[in-house]
């Protein structure tokens, strides 16, 4: 049985604006909102909108497990709606890469594996090729303290293990931003969706403080070296904490598995 679902009403107002939500570290609201989306996030959100947002988070932050079977029928009767919106939301999970369906099984959560997360990986890294030197070459003083201020937050929640998913979002939501401020609005809207898909494995790749030491000193010394400009240590180091990153999450896997 699902848990803590959020009021359902019809066009209620989102709780977390893409302004205040990028540019605002510490102000976190609905993480999946902006990110399912793809950056754009609606004025109102309709019921659809709601409960795409409340299941996205709960596959995300695995209280819904990889492979668990999702009920229509569950959900409209625990948000006390109609089934149609109930299943317009799991469709649109559907394309954002969160669910599948199968004949006579019905629709549930994508499994998490090594070769999802590689090809995964492998989309995202194509599109930071593009955005990542866009935005050494382009950012102002205001890019950097909002990215200053991203460190500190992560900072102020590394040493608090019930607060690690929280870091993880923090740190993942720094790279959007980057890509926000790129100058290419499609890159950014790709990397949305995709950033959620990949949370899930972040989250299981800071479980502890010495995992996330060891990001907050990669994202220190990114952020000295992307105000220096320098674009071939900023993407040696991206490659080389991609890698410790992936190194981490892989064992986790194989230890789940």
């Amino acid at each position: 049985m699902m848990q803590d679902l959020p009021p359902i009403t019809n066009d209620a107002p989102a709780e977390d604006r893409l302004g205040r939500s990028i540019f605002s570290p510490r102000e976190r609201g609905n993480y999946a909102t902006f990110r399912l989306f793809r950056g754009e996030e609606p004025a109102t959100l309709s019921v659809r909108d709601q409960v795409a947002v409340a299941v996205a988070e709960r596959i995300v932050d695995q209280r819904l497990k990889p492979g668990q079977r999702i009920s229509e029928q569950s959900i409209a009767d625990e948000f006390n709606v109609s089934k149609a919106p109930v299943s317009e939301a799991l469709m649109l999970l559907q394309y954002a890469g969160l669910m599948e369906s199968a004949a006579r099984r019905g629709a549930y959560v994508v499994r998490m594996s090594d070769a999802d997360y590689a090809e995964l990986v492998e989309y995202r890294s194509a599109l930071e090729g593009v955005c990542f030197p866009r935005f050494l070459h382009r950012h102002s003083p205001a890019d950097r303290k909002v990215l200053r201020d991203y460190r500190d937050h992560m900072e102020e929640i590394a040493v608090d293990d019930a607060r690690a998913f929280e870091f993880a979002e923090v740190a993942d939501r720094s790279i959007l931003y980057i890509a926000m401020q790129s100058g290419n609005r499609s890159i950014a809207r790709a990397m949305c969706p995709l950033s959620l898909q990949l949370l899930r494995y972040y989250g299981i790749a800071v479980t502890t403080a010495r995992q996330r030491s060891q990001w907050l000193e990669s994202w220190t010394a990114a952020t000295k070296i992307l105000e220096m400009r320098d674009l071939k240590h900023f993407m040696a180091l991206v490659a080389q904490t991609r890698d410790s990153i992936s190194a981490d999450i892989l064992a986790a896997l194989r230890a789940a598995a």
